[in-house]
């Protein structure tokens, strides 16, 4: 797995793109295919087998939502598709919110990402759309 993290609109989605792109072709796909997820619009068990999960902080607050465990979504996608790239937007940042569910979720967003990034191969922070490997 592959974590990439920054803040909004810092040109994570291209980056990890390219890095999907260039893993497919290492493995001899050509022209590679990629199959993309979004935290904002798609259904959980399309993150099984995207090779791009695009916006992992959606899928979190979605689930919080729901009043579910976002954390079990976590350890089914690490186990389910290990091989996947996974975008976040950073949400820790800045004022912390007055309102009690928007502090809980920063706080298991954060604690979501840091699993990931332990279980991932290799961490990426984005910042003005240049990637800087942290792991």
């Amino acid at each position: 797995m592959i974590l990439i993290v920054g803040g909004q609109a810092q040109g994570k989605t291209e980056f990890a793109m390219e890095l999907c792109r260039k893993k497919k072709e290492e493995a001899g796909e050509s022209p590679p295919f990629l199959t993309v997820a979004d935290g904002r619009t798609s259904k959980e068990s399309e993150a099984w087998s995207a090779d791009l999960l695009l916006h992992l902080e959606c899928y979190i607050r979605r689930l919080m939502e729901e009043g579910r465990d976002p954390a079990d979504f976590a350890a089914e996608l690490m186990e389910r598709n290990s091989s996947a790239v996974v975008v976040a937007d950073e949400i820790g940042s800045g004022i912390v919110p007055i309102d009690a569910f928007l502090r809980n979720y920063r706080e298991t967003d954060g604690r979501i990402c840091q699993k990931i990034a332990s279980f991932s191969n290799e961490v990426y922070r984005v910042v003005c759309g240049l990637g800087c490997r942290i792991k």
